[in-house]
């Protein structure tokens, strides 16, 4: 019976490994294209502020590992860099404006470490 407890405390570690790996313990993404992973391991490896994770349905996702405040100040200054100035905050939504065009930009807290923009496409 010892003969068999190493070889399966190697097993249960290798298959605890292989889980947290693929991430699958985070919750499901709003989006289809992407894997948790690939998400995961671009909003940590990425020295921007703010990447581009995918585009899909009419929307362009940004995802970041940063907090809410330095998030929210990265997509601030994207957005005005383009030419469009914050208005308001609606709870996880961000209204801003251009030349009397108004644009809503989603936010989603993803995971307790990262953080998910919805921009509509052109923006």
């Amino acid at each position: 019976m010892k003969k068999w407890i190493i070889p399966v405390v190697i097993l249960c570690l290798i298959a605890v490994n292989a889980a947290l790996s693929t991430k699958f313990h985070y919750p499901e993404l709003p989006f289809t294209n992407k894997t948790k992973q690939e998400v995961a391991t671009l909003a940590t490896s990425s020295e921007l502020p703010l990447s581009k994770v995918t585009q899909q349905d009419g929307y362009v996702w940004l995802v970041t590992d940063d907090s809410l405040d330095v998030a929210v100040d990265s997509l601030k200054q994207r957005m005005k860099k383009n030419g469009w100035n914050f208005v308001e905050q609606y709870g996880s939504s961000y209204l801003f404006e251009k030349n009397n065009e108004k644009v809503f930009i989603e936010s989603e807290q993803w995971t307790g470490n990262f953080l998910l923009f919805q921009l509509p496409l052109g923006f």
